[in-house]
């Protein structure tokens, strides 16, 4: 174990000539020294920190009021009390650091939901159609939808088309742009459409504070080709919107004043079709544990 390394580190990496009379540190400190050296060492790790350990440490020993010559002087003489041994040191502070990243972890998945359904919650079809039939020119600006007042988020556009054989045009393509506040086009996509066989279309575009429109053209022609007669079919169209995570989420709270979406119910229902629900907040579990035991207790009673 990692934990068990950095208890050997610290215990062999200085030899420390003690000044005075040194104290024996109890096995509760000695435990939270240990953790924290733990914690300390993992940092500097991940950091790529290369300072000399011994300013690493002293700062924990003075924390709890000891010196590294009181560490030696346990050190050597814990296995000669019947108490405790260094095991036993060893094992609690693995145990604490196992149940710490349990913690942190459950911690994680839980946050990770709240997210996705902040995220979910505030998702919205801002535009949608299930046929468009175009067989006239006159026709083809039905092809044309401009979303306008655009917010910050990711927008998805989607449809399923066919061209059917009666169309007389050829290089037919699907554009969609941005429009940012000065009226320039940004992130401008183009494809080409299949002919005579079904078709589908699905692109995300991520606007910002600068964007104002979102235009497509579900039928787009280059400018030096004559458009002809059309035959064309358009069936699902839609412009989906996704506000950013921070957002969601800032929206939900503020719905929800008493963060009352932290609920075993609520977050059941949404984690049914994605993950298995993990436990909840300590003290909501406390709450529906107390709930369940009056229950208990009054059919019993009946």
């Amino acid at each position: 174990m990692k934990a068990c390394k950095t208890i050997l580190l610290i215990a062999t990496l200085f030899v420390v000539a003690c000044s005075g009379r040194a104290k024996v540190i109890p096995d509760n400190d000695l435990v939270n020294i240990f953790h924290d050296a733990y914690i300390a060492n993992a940092y500097m790790r991940e950091a790529d920190i290369t300072q000399d350990s011994i300013y690493l440490y002293e700062p924990i020993f003075k924390r709890y009021g000891y010196t590294m010559a009181d560490l030696q002087h346990t050190l050597t003489t814990i296995n000669e009390r019947k108490s405790s041994r260094i095991s036993d040191i060893m094992h609690e502070v693995n145990s604490r650091l196992e149940r710490e990243y349990k913690a942190e972890q459950r911690k994680i998945v839980v946050l990770d939901t709240i997210d996705n359904y902040a995220k979910r919650a505030y998702t919205r079809t801002m535009y949608s159609d299930t046929l468009i039939r175009v067989t006239e020119l006159r026709d083809t600006n039905k092809l044309r939808i401009t979303l306008k007042d655009l917010v910050e988020g990711e927008y998805t556009v989607s449809f399923d088309y066919l061209i059917d054989t009666l169309d007389e045009n050829h290089n037919s393509r699907v554009e969609v742009y941005l429009v940012v506040n000065d009226t320039t086009h940004n992130l401008r996509h183009t494809m080409m459409l299949s002919r005579y066989r079904e078709g589908k279309y699905s692109r995300k575009f991520k606007a910002d504070t600068q964007h104002k429109e979102l235009y497509v053209n579900m039928y787009y022609h280059p400018k030096l080709e004559t458009s002809e007669k059309p035959d064309i079919t358009i069936r699902n169209f839609k412009i989906v919107r996704v506000l950013p995570t921070e957002v969601s989420v800032d929206s939900l709270y503020q719905e929800q004043l008493n963060l009352s979406i932290i609920n075993h119910e609520l977050m059941t229902a949404f984690t049914r079709d994605t993950i298995k629900i993990v436990e909840m907040q300590d003290s909501i579990l406390l709450e529906e544990q107390t709930h369940e035991q009056k229950d208990s207790i009054a059919l019993h009673s009946n």
